[in-house]
């Protein structure tokens, strides 16, 4: 028995062995294998030491329990060196057992290291002991310790099998299955032990290289417990500068509420990572938006609880989705809100009923015509004077808002109608001294209503308001349109001399050939204005191209032609001045359809364009132009009777020359 305890004693000791430090980093078993060999070599020689011994050179000891766990365990290259060991040093020690000797070492070290290729890596993956199979292993083995045995010498074989059954068959087996089990449970325990240092070393690299920012918070205090390098080039910071400071010390104070809500949450919610949008202010000052995914957790042997926290820079999204809602909430050339944003506050306002309230809408006169005269620049300089001008104007708190082209909206807080009219009155004042190419003061017309909640909601009233402004520009709009017209003319004339005068003679054998005609002083009178405002449209053309000195290539000259439909266009917005309209359109079409811009032919082009159209070129002939030369009266005359029926009206023709100029037709030739 002493034998048998002493061999125990032995296997405990390799448990031990595989314990202690060659066999901690289970995952470098291969670098080791022949110290681990030797061991289990020596190991097997001090069991042969104190064997069971059986008769004259047979002995019992535990190498087969030794090897075959040696084999599950270690495999092939340990588990051969040991074998061998044992194997020489039972050919040292000799006797009648030694074919036994080897059969049971041969056998033992086989089975052992077959299962290992089979199944150690199965075993190892699950994590979990497999007893019947290390048991069942156990049985095999000993079954072939036990019929080794039959190599003895017949004569002391049977005495031999009747002392080893009990021990093969009970004690090996079960030895068998605790040394497994003891030296896989140590290997499981490693391979827990190596994965967890695995993972800490894995975590640890990825939070200190990390491309996002990562930090720990202590959830009881809030205060920064570690940061990554991310994190900190986010912020600017020293990690000496962060860590033990809490985040509410970097939070942008526009953010501070609803950070202390998302921490609170958190707390109460530890299973929901939580995600939001904070800005932090970097150690320069500057603010920078940071999109945060925060979560907890802990672990056993912590009795608090900490965050994890993740950021990735989101500054540019942020500064983009921002321009959006500016762009999408604000007039680009005023800088004002637009309309989108008014209805919505209108919106949002009707639910303060308490707030005594006056609306105003005010409207820009003339825009369109100061567009078509001095080109949407102008306009839109205007526009952008005028909303300055309302801003400077307006309270503090007054809403303002440009709704239309040419239209803004007012909200003023605190105001009845009269004190809302008087402020409009001051600000019309300022607008009229507004400077528009030298020659047109604007104006603006507004409309305005006060809101009785208990009588009507605030749409009520901005409807109210809009009606008073419709009828206050019935008055004063075309006034003011016509004065435009007048002064667009007037500063075309002052901008150019030679127009002027050109304008005047066209009037003036406009009126003679309309008489001429027998159309009536009234009709006379007409085309007289036609006359004058005939090349209203070249206020938009420019200056260089009106006084080139050659002929115009073909850019000017499209550029010139647009004069007949920017006149049109001015006209048709005078109410008074629209049935002119027309006439100014078509002044240099031809009779042949040759002419612009309409291509029309014949009786189809106006009456009054076709009388325009003959005084406009006779006094371009006769009169000094820059790229021409001056013809005379008969010249001149005789150009129109070459060309009538082509270019111009052949009956009008005829009258003009013979009744306007005086020149008889006959003997131009």
């Amino acid at each position: 028995m002493y034998n048998i305890l002493y061999n125990i004693a032995l296997l405990l000791s390799l448990s031990i062995f595989f314990a202690t430090y060659p066999f901690k980093k289970l995952r470098r078993l291969s670098s080791q294998r022949v110290l681990v060999g030797l061991t289990i070599g020596l190991i097997g020689i001090l069991m042969m030491l104190h064997p069971l011994r059986l008769e004259n050179g047979v002995i019992l000891d535990s190498r087969t329990i030794l090897l075959v766990v040696s084999g599950m365990v270690f495999g092939l290259v340990p588990t051969t060196i040991g074998a061998v060991m044992i194997l020489l040093g039972r050919l040292y020690m000799g006797g009648s057992g030694l074919v036994t000797a080897f059969a049971s070492v041969t056998m033992s070290s086989i089975i052992g290291i077959v299962w290992n290729k089979k199944r150690y890596d199965k075993v190892m993956e699950k994590g979990t002991h497999v007893g019947l199979e290390y048991y069942a292993i156990g049985i095999v083995t000993h079954i072939g310790l036990f019929l080794s045995f039959m190599l003895t010498p017949a004569e002391v074989r049977w005495t031999i099998l009747s002392q080893i059954a009990l021990p093969v068959f009970v004690f090996f087996p079960a030895g068998t299955y605790l040394l497994a089990r003891l030296l896989f449970n140590q290997a499981h325990h490693l391979a827990s032990l190596s994965d967890i240092e695995t993972s800490e070393r894995l975590f640890k690299a990825m939070f200190e290289e990390a491309p996002i920012g990562m930090s720990f918070t202590d959830m009881e205090s809030q205060r920064i417990t570690n940061i990554n390098a991310a994190y900190l080039e986010m912020l600017g910071y020293t990690k000496e500068e962060m860590v033990g400071h809490t985040w509410e010390e970097f939070t942008h104070p526009g953010d501070l509420v609803a950070s202390a809500q998302a921490t609170e949450q958190i707390y109460n919610d530890e299973s929901v990572p939580l995600n939001l949008d904070k800005r932090l202010i970097r150690k320069d000052g500057s603010v920078v938006w940071l999109n945060l995914s925060v979560s907890i957790f802990t672990t056993e042997d912590m009795d608090h609880l900490e965050s994890l926290g993740m950021a990735l820079d989101v500054t540019e999204r942020k500064n983009y989705e921002q321009r959006i809602l500016a762009a999408s909430e604000h007039d680009a050339l005023t800088g004002l809100y637009n309309r989108v944003h008014f209805e919505n506050f209108i919106q949002d306002l009707e639910g303060e009923q308490e707030i005594a309230l006056s609306v105003a809408f005010i409207d820009v006169n003339g825009l369109k015509i100061l567009n078509e005269a001095f080109g949407r620049d102008e306009g839109n300089r205007l526009l952008k004077r005028i909303a300055e001008i309302l801003v400077r104007h307006l309270p503090e708190g007054d809403y303002l808002s440009r709704v239309g082209g040419d239209e803004y909206a007012a909200l003023l807080f605190g105001k009845d109608v009269g004190e809302a009219e008087e402020l409009l009155s001051a600000v019309a004042k300022e607008i009229s001294v507004i400077d528009i190419m030298g020659s047109v003061a604007p104006s603006i017309s507004w409309g305005l209503a006060s809101v009785d909640w208990n009588e009507h909601s605030l749409n009520d009233a901005i409807k109210e308001a809009e009606l008073d402004l419709a009828s206050r520009k019935m008055v004063d709009s075309p006034n003011m349109r016509g004065k435009a017209v007048y002064a667009i003319i007037n500063t075309l004339y002052e901008k150019n001399r030679r127009e002027e005068l050109h304008s005047r003679r066209v009037a003036e054998f406009s009126e003679k050939l309309a008489l001429a005609l027998n159309m009536g002083e009234k009709a006379a009178n007409e085309l007289h204005l036609v006359g004058l405002l005939h090349d209203i449209g070249k206020i938009a053309i420019d200056e260089v191209i009106l006084n080139k000195g050659e002929d115009l290539n073909d850019e000017e000259w499209r550029q010139m032609k647009r004069h007949c439909e920017i006149g049109f266009r001015l006209l048709s917005s005078v109410e008074e001045m629209a049935e002119f309209a027309p006439a100014i359109l078509h002044h240099h079409e031809r009779w042949d359809g040759g002419g612009y811009p309409s291509r029309i032919s014949g009786e189809d082009i106006p009456l009054a364009s076709r009388i325009i159209t003959i005084a406009d070129a006779f006094d371009a002939m006769t009169g000094p132009r820059p790229y021409r030369k001056v013809r005379s009266a008969e010249e001149a005359a005789k150009e129109i009777k070459d060309n009538s029926g082509t270019q111009f009206d052949p009956t009008l023709a005829k009258v003009f020359v013979s009744q306007v100029i005086g020149l008889d037709w006959q003997s131009l030739g």
